[in-house]
């Protein structure tokens, strides 16, 4: 009896949780005092009116971007522009980290400590667990990170239903992020600024993508996934 009450208190927990994150998603997105960029620039701007404290507010943005359904190019880009290419390497690191981790515990909030994917997702949600969570769980979500072709937000909202533990999934996170926001730091200067010039930009831009993907697809790793 009391397995069959812990069962429903979760059912409930899930609902009601999903119709919360709804309603925050659409007053998130009518609200006239939220900020909703639609370009770099707005990002620019907004973001270097706040002085000082611009990278916290930048960092801030990017940890609620899920939630305002604008693309993250528009943040990726922008940290270049703002903060130069080092520091905006450091920034878009944290910020993304910011992204993945409201997305992580968002899903494994709604999933009551337990693997959504083992609770609703049949032989496949169990299969794709065991994927994340054994001990090349590291490794699996580094290439997840790295290779350019999969989506950033559900790949850290499938992590979140999954038994993957945050620690791991958030090194890799941050590992896999690093060739990406190398390039997109000096792709952005190379536009306003003289550090590397647009052709050397161009370059780390194809390595930093192309290697990962080439490697990913050379290796056994494209068809265990």
């Amino acid at each position: 009896m009391q397995q069959k009450i812990n069962i429903v208190l979760a059912h409930k927990k899930i609902v009601f949780g999903f119709i919360f994150f709804l309603a925050a998603l659409y007053f998130l997105n009518t609200s006239s005092w939220v900020f909703r960029p639609q370009s770099v620039d707005d990002v620019r701007r907004w973001v270097a009116g706040f002085g000082s404290f611009g990278p916290l507010v930048y960092i801030a943005l990017y940890g609620a971007r899920p939630f305002l359904f604008f693309p993250s190019l528009l943040l990726n880009l922008s940290a270049g522009i703002l903060f130069g290419p080092w520091w905006g390497i450091v920034y878009l690191l944290l910020g993304g980290l910011a992204n993945a981790s409201v997305c992580f515990w968002s899903a494994r909030l709604f999933g009551a400590k337990q693997s959504l994917l083992k609770r609703f997702g049949g032989n496949w949600g169990k299969r794709l667990d065991k994927y994340l969570s054994d001990d090349r769980g590291f490794t699996r979500m580094l290439w997840l990170r790295t290779v350019p072709i999969f989506p950033y937000d559900p790949v850290s909202v499938v992590a979140g239903s999954s038994s993957m533990k945050y620690v791991p999934y958030a090194a890799a996170t941050v590992a896999g992020m690093f060739p990406g926001a190398i390039a997109y730091n000096f792709l952005a200067d190379s536009f306003v600024g003289k550090t590397i010039g647009i052709p050397g930009a161009v370059l780390i831009t194809v390595i930093a993508f192309g290697i990962p993907l080439l490697w990913w697809y050379l290796s056994d790793e494209h068809r265990r996934l």
